[in-house]
């Protein structure tokens, strides 16, 4: 809930106080749906602001379709919303584009405006091009909505880099940096400990961690050696195990 109100006042500054373009960097499957998701929420309470909101994606275009053709994997929260909402994924002043010449125009366009576009780093893809148009002007907004690792183009600008290079140029970063990271679909090391609760630790001969930075590898490590787990083991690359 918080962060619904959170992303509902970044539109109404963004786009109604400062007349300007909200840009929100996502990954295509899931983080893309996720905000739709929210925004047709918000539209149905007429919370929404009057005004245009972009998919510029051509593969969350094409991921959104297949959700559309699989409701019932969704979950039950939105079952129960679809009921009086067919299509959690499409509203009046949204628009999935898929052609470039589209998305290009999206760039020289003064409306305000909401742009979705992939990838959810901003190291490729159509969102680089919106950053770069758009990212020096102080009434623009760059909503972080997902994790990105800190030497990305995403984790810089994150970071509070005053300057950012985009395709070989420098762009100061004028535009206002708002984050909301409880969208980041990333469990916490409480929340992989939990995970891990319903294994017996006795049984266990070793536990692998093969994916995160290496500081936050280490730590949890430590952590999971206090909650009793034997052997933790972090490997190098190309290091082999043979297991039995």
């Amino acid at each position: 809930t918080d962060a619904e109100l959170h992303l509902l006042n970044v539109v109404r500054n963004t786009c109604v106080e400062k007349r300007g373009k909200l840009i929100i960097p996502a990954f295509s499957l899931g983080r893309t749906q996720e905000i739709v998701y929210i925004l047709d929420k918000l539209k149905n309470k007429k919370l929404l602001p009057n005004i245009k909101v972009f998919v510029d994606s051509p593969l969350s275009t094409n991921i959104t379709d297949i959700m559309r053709e699989n409701v019932d994997c969704f979950n039950q929260r939105l079952q129960e919303y679809i009921k009086t909402d067919t299509d959690p994924f499409g509203f009046s002043n949204l628009k999935y584009i898929r052609e470039k010449e589209e998305s290009i125009a999206l760039n020289t366009s003064q409306e305000p405006c909401i742009i979705i576009s992939a990838s959810g780093m901003m190291d490729a893809g159509r969102i680089k091009h919106h950053l770069s148009n758009n990212i020096s002007d102080a009434k623009n907004t760059i909503l972080v909505v997902g994790y990105c690792t800190p030497n990305s183009l995403g984790g810089r600008i994150k970071a509070g880099e005053k300057e950012v290079k985009i395709f070989g140029q420098f762009h100061e970063v004028n535009a206002d940096i708002e984050i909301i990271d409880s969208y980041s679909a990333h469990a916490d090391y409480n929340e992989l400990i939990k995970f891990l609760a319903c294994q017996d630790k006795s049984k266990i001969k070793k536990l692998f961690l093969v994916h995160g930075d290496p500081d936050a590898k280490i730590s949890f490590k430590e952590k999971l050696v206090k909650e009793g787990y034997k052997e933790v083991v972090i490997p190098n690359k190309n290091e082999t195990f043979i297991l039995s």
